[in-house]
């Protein structure tokens, strides 16, 4: 069941535009294709796919001009990002509610992450490598085994898809913040390539209020190499990497005269093979292997370290069963390994995971079935489904429903950590676990694309650091919190007076279970619109994000409040290969947070110049 699609743009509009729109044009719309692989580990358009999945592509990429990946994510549809002062500094991600560990992040199809932490240091990741960003919404533990509870990044590295060609780009801007990269690429015959090396640098400006004054910087210089070859009509081999590296400075509280920062590497290697031994059964092996590098410095002295080393293979096999339906059959290996300045009783640990999915269309009808079991040698093994549905009343008009399970895996700082002074992990933590129910709407209208996503997910066993006994200072990880998450999805884009309109509007009810207290860094209304135009070889847009407020604590008494801001770009096309650009962040200088305490930036600019040869 492979499927062409028709890609809906990146961002959507929220509802309360949407009644507004009726009189749009028609003709103003321009529908793009594209396939999205991580909703089911099969290529599906977005359209056929029943999960919530958005797509951003390269065009959205340099069209947005965002400095980071942080900045391109926040505001997508669920999906929230919070900042610990500028350019470089340690993100959360929000995907519908759920934690930063909550959200599985891969890298052409290789898991990246902290396994001490639990979390994925997005910020460090370069976008001028970047070719495609698949985000699903919803829980993918049934496919991808641990932490896929509020869904999964997945990130492609650029790929050369024409003759030899090279692309360039120089920036810079506010806080004599600079970029540069460089790329070659190309295809030929049967082989295809891509280089890319890019570097962002920036003085930044102080992170922590009230705290040490100075500007905290960031350096980041990366590396992609991704290389294909198809051997014959049935083989084909595909070979990636990425690696970045660099150091942020940042403030902290414990001496605020301290010049405190971070280096860091973020490197994955990955390689395909994909072979179809006859016209209905597909075979794909896959090896990579990911690094999570920081070291801790402060006044010019290292002080800690954490290091982190993954291992994984995949074997995974489709069978096309007629026209209509695929019958999945995979399993997943992982060997996580760390090294750390720390005290840990173990520093490694594995899993395996097996898992079956079936797809199937009849009729106005489409039905999706998967299960998953994972072994590991560090916790309880769990067992994960999935099941959903969707109708298509239209061409236009498709209803989903889908019910699934997931779970998150303690982290090495959960199960091994040993403190000096009595604070210990916990080797008898279970996983925490979730269940999720989905029911959505979407259109397909000539004026534009529109969607509507009610969900509830609930999560037990949730892992927190209690204090034991009480009064002791000795803290030790227990599964003891309870959460309940209720949100709403709507999305729109359209094309409006010459306008390509897009946005969405998420509401979210995401609680404690125990206290019914709102859960920590969560907002209950965000709202993002995109607006873009072209006048001949101008292009000018803008982004207008808004947060409602939320709380900093778990006993809701420290408040943080809501904000708006507006971003303004133009590009100018001046030859065939030459563009200049230029964006104004935080157009009207607005004073806000999104982690209480920390800095954000003030009104800025910054301004490009790219080569693209065609």
């Amino acid at each position: 069941m492979k499927i062409t699609p028709r890609l809906k743009p990146v961002q959507l509009i929220t509802t309360t535009i949407a009644l507004a729109l009726p009189c749009a044009s028609a003709s103003a719309m321009t529908e793009l294709s594209a396939i999205n692989v991580t909703a089911t580990r099969t290529a599906q358009s977005v359209d056929e796919t029943l999960a919530a999945v958005t797509v951003i592509t390269r065009d959205d990429i340099d069209r947005l001009q965002d400095q980071d990946l942080t900045e391109l994510l926040d505001g997508l549809p669920g999906l929230t990002v919070t900042n610990s002062g500028g350019l470089g500094k340690v993100a959360g991600i929000r995907l519908r509610g759920t934690g930063s560990k909550h959200v599985l992040v891969l890298i052409d199809g290789v898991r990246i992450g902290s396994a001490t932490l639990g979390t994925t240091a997005l910020e460090h990741l370069p976008l001028q490598n970047i070719d495609r960003i698949e985000v699903v919404r919803g829980p993918l533990s049934h496919l991808y085994g641990a932490d896929a509870v509020g869904g999964v990044i997945q990130i492609f590295t650029r790929k050369g898809q024409q003759a030899t060609g090279i692309n360039a780009e120089i920036g810079y801007g506010s806080y004599d913040t600079s970029s540069s990269s460089f790329g070659i690429s190309g295809a030929h015959n049967n082989t295809n390539y891509n280089l890319q090396i890019s570097q962002l640098k920036s003085d930044g400006f102080s992170a922590l209020k009230d705290n040490n004054p100075d500007r905290d910087g960031y350096r980041n210089q990366s590396f992609s190499a991704r290389f294909g070859h198809q051997f014959s009509s049935n083989l084909k081999l595909g070979v990636n990497i990425l690696r970045a590296d660099g150091n942020s400075e940042y403030d902290s509280a414990w001496t605020p005269t301290s010049d405190y920062s971070t280096d860091f590497v973020q490197q994955s290697i990955g390689g395909k093979l994909d072979y179809s031994p006859t016209a209905w059964w597909d075979i794909a092996l896959s090896l990579g292997e990911t690094k999570d590098e920081t070291t801790n410095i402060t006044d010019g002295s290292s002080t800690s370290f954490f290091d982190t080393e993954r291992r994984q293979a995949s074997w995974q096999n489709n069978f096309f069963i007629g026209d209509e339906s695929i019958l999945t059959l995979g399993m997943d290996y992982l060997h996580e390994k760390v090294d750390v300045s720390s005290t840990y009783s173990e520093d490694e640990r594995h899993y395996s995971g097996y898992f079956v999915q079936y797809q199937r269309t009849f009729g106005a009808n489409n039905f999706s079935l998967a299960l998953r079991h994972d072994d590991s040698d560090a916790y309880e093994n769990r067992s994960t489904g999935n099941i959903a549905w969707g109708y298509d009343f239209s061409k236009s008009l498709q209803l989903n429903a889908s019910y699934g399970t997931a779970f998150k895996a303690p982290t090495f700082n959960d199960l091994y950590y040993v403190g000096a002074w009595g604070s210990n992990g916990n080797p008898d933590l279970s996983p925490e676990k979730s269940k999720s129910v989905e029911l959505g709407l979407r259109g397909r209208q000539g004026w534009g694309h529109w969607s509507l996503n009610a969900f509830r997910t609930s999560i037990i066993d949730l892992i927190s650091w209690v204090e034991t006994p009480p009064g002791s200072w000795i803290y030790r990880p227990q599964n003891v919190n309870k959460a309940r998450i209720k949100g709403l999805e709507a999305s729109i884009s359209t094309a409006l007076a010459g306008w390509d309109i897009a946005g969405n509007l998420t509401l979210l009810d995401p609680r404690d279970s125990t206290t019914n207290k709102i859960l920590v860094q969560r907002h209950k209304r965000t709202l993002r619109i995109d607006a873009d135009r072209s006048f001949g070889k101008t292009r000018i847009g803008a982004t207008l994000q808004a947060r409602s407020y939320n709380y900093n604590d778990a006993q809701n008494s420290q408040r943080v409040s809501g904000f708006g801001t507006v971003d303004l770009r133009a590009s100018h096309q001046l030859t065939a290969n030459w563009r200049i650009q230029a964006e104004i962040s935080n157009l009207f200088d607005k004073d806000y947070e999104t982690i209480k305490g920390y800095n954000t930036e003030d009104r800025s600019l910054f301004a490009a110049i790219s080569y693209q040869s065609k």
